[in-house]
């Protein structure tokens, strides 16, 4: 996959992070992914990983719309680096 080097977005200014859906997405989609994308957040997972598992519970639930979330991040944010919540001990 070849990835092009653009300018920042405005939003980088205020928000290292922006989850978007590439098209209009169903409702059933959108809950099961944000559910486990916030899920891992707070089972302390990294940004990335919380993505890559909410995209993969819309998936494993048989549902059409696994590839629209995207996650988008500034240029100096690592999103498998950064972790919201600490993991439980």
């Amino acid at each position: 996959m070849f990835l092009q080097r653009q300018p920042p977005p405005s939003w980088c200014e205020t928000a290292p992070f922006a989850i978007g859906m590439a098209d209009e997405i169903g409702d059933s989609d959108a809950i099961t992914y944000a559910a486990r994308f916030y899920a891992s957040v707070a089972n302390g997972h990294s940004v990335q990983a919380a993505h890559d598992l909410g995209r993969a519970a819309v998936e494993l639930a048989g549902l059409p719309d696994h590839e629209l979330p995207t996650l988008a991040c500034a240029v100096d944010v690592d999103s498998v680096a950064t972790f919201l919540v600490k993991p439980p001990q």
